[in-house]
């Protein structure tokens, strides 16, 4: 029997917590079969073939990875390279914090990934190698295969300190039972009208034809935040508080910034939230279940709408929760071209095409074998070997899956460790537009969607974090979380909107914002007014 567990909801407020906001942010684009790559670019001639290799140090998040000494593809890139690797995979929730004990330190290691713009907060300690002259000498392929905007969103004042990993910047995906719809004989919606009365035909007509009263319109996969993004993007916006600790997505109006969660955009999608709530059609244990427990309600077929990281549908439901062996005739479809506002607006949040950067220590004893290691990881052979083993082991035709042998290695995860240091989007583009692997080509059906959606960018992105919101952001997103989920639940009326205004700005978010457009300004030269 379904019952709205408001009590329970707001109960929990107080132990809401803001790094479970969003979820599985850093899951891989990676397909599972290789393909045509057009045109080699050639592995480097270098002029250490003869020496010995140099020992070359690195620190990053393990992204799900397993490192193996004994991996033979790492000895072969190793090989290739002429380098000696010394890796320190960490865990990625305790990266940071980890790497900040190294930073204080001063001895970090030959190169370090970081987070996009993380080495913002290290750079004028003089921790980093200024690599502004030595890419063209020699990372000639890297300085090639990155995109110019790339390195320029990239400098520290006017100088390149670290090499950019390029992201796909679309990332999430509203999925949708199709095979409900169908049973229904609904059509996608493409409207916010269309998309409540879908919820609501998922929630009370028994869309699975069991006899019983239980499914939901709505429900979570992997956090509350992705679930409602394309709500909020049908009014044009993307709330910060789901993106991070320290929130400030804003946008430009009238010569202004306004801040997303103050505005009055915000206050409009919260009132459809609220009224989607009020309509029983999203799973009352939406705001308090656990990631695990929420994808296993999908996985039994409950769930008829969720938004997500593009994996969810094609890789956690189907292929690790085996979804269709529970439910066969199941068909996640992503919702295209997307759910559409009062004034025809949509989108989804902008992850930013910086995913990642690489920084060279101050201290490298030898930066040419560092950046020549790059360079070889950014030409084709080096991506191609870095990412699908070595051919007749582990794959033996481009356009076909692995062999079992390199399936075992790559879902076992110690395969590709080193896939995450540097990026061939092109390369990546073309393998998911030849592939004949099944299972790759439903991949890139939700791939292709995420990328396709109007993607929805903080005007600060890029920006470098100013003491303010590192020092009062935690506590304004904890605020903005805590009143959304109030006035979702009917705990606070939307009445007291301009009671929660005068609050954010109390918390300190009225700081924050003057210390983020302060800091716009110096960096763009523009004279940009706050806009609260």
């Amino acid at each position: 029997m379904k019952t709205k567990s408001s009590k329970r909801v707001i109960a929990s407020l107080a132990t809401v917590s803001i790094a479970t906001a969003l979820t599985a942010a850093c899951g891989s684009t990676e397909t599972s079969t290789p393909a045509a790559t057009g045109e080699s670019t050639k592995a480097p001639a270098t002029s250490t073939a003869s020496t010995a290799p140099a020992t070359i140090s690195l620190a990053q998040p393990d992204g799900g990875r397993v490192w193996k000494d004994d991996n033979v593809v790492t000895k072969e890139i190793e090989k290739k390279a002429n380098v000696k690797l010394n890796v320190n995979m960490m865990p990625n929730n305790d990266f940071n914090a980890k790497f900040n004990v190294l930073a204080a330190s001063g001895d970090i290691p030959d190169m370090s990934r970081l987070g996009a713009f993380d080495y913002q907060k290290y750079v004028d300690q003089g921790l980093f190698l200024d690599i502004t002259k030595l890419i063209d000498q020699y990372a000639p392929n890297l300085k090639k295969n990155l995109k110019p905007e790339l390195w320029e969103l990239t400098k520290h004042k006017g100088k390149q300190f670290v090499i950019p990993y390029e992201n796909g910047a679309g990332k999430e995906v509203p999925a949708v039972r199709k095979d409900w719809l169908d049973a229904m004989n609904m059509k996608m919606p493409t409207n916010l009208d269309e998309f409540e009365q879908m919820l609501k035909a998922f929630t009370f007509n028994d869309p699975d034809k069991n006899g019983k009263n239980d499914t939901y319109g709505m429900g979570m996969a992997n956090s509350f935040a992705e679930t409602f993004m394309p709500i909020f993007g049908a009014y044009g916006i993307a709330p910060g508080m789901f993106a991070s600790s320290v929130p400030m997505n804003s946008y430009l109006k009238d010569n202004k910034i306004v801040p997303v969660a103050v505005s009055p955009e915000y206050k409009e999608a919260l009132a459809y939230i609220k009224k989607l709530w009020d309509a029983k059609v999203i799973d009352p244990e939406l705001f308090t279940i656990k990631p695990d427990q929420a994808q296993q309600k999908i996985a039994q077929g409950k769930i008829g709408y969720f938004a997500a990281w593009w994996s969810t549908a094609p890789q956690t439901l189907i292929q690790q929760l085996k979804m269709k062996e529970i439910v066969p005739n199941v068909k996640w479809e992503p919702v295209a071209p997307g759910i559409k506002g009062p004034e025809g607006k949509s989108g989804m949040l902008s992850f930013g095409n910086v995913g990642a950067t690489i920084a060279i220590s101050a201290k490298t004893k030898n930066p040419e074998a560092v950046l020549r290691f790059l360079d070889y990881m950014s030409t084709d052979e080096g991506w191609e070997l870095n990412h699908y083993g070595i051919k007749g082991t582990h794959y033996t035709s481009i356009n076909e899956p692995r062999t079992p042998e390199g399936q075992k290695a790559f879902d076992e995860k110690w395969l590709d460790p080193l896939s995450q240091i540097v990026s061939r989007v092109d390369i990546q583009n073309k393998i998911n537009a030849a592939t004949k692997d099944p299972i790759a080509i439903e991949n890139n059906r939700f791939i292709d969607a995420a990328a396709s959606y109007t993607l929805i960018s903080d005007i600060f992105y890029g920006i470098p974090a100013t003491d303010e919101q590192n020092t009062l952001g935690p506590d304004v997103a904890k605020y903005e979380v805590e009143m959304f989920l109030k006035f979702v639940t009917g705990a606070e009326p939307l009445s007291n909107w301009d009671a929660y205004v005068d609050g954010w700005k109390k918390k300190g978010g009225k700081s924050l914002l003057d210390s983020k457009v302060k800091k716009y300004n110096e960096l763009k030269s523009s004279n940009i007014a706050s806009g609260i």
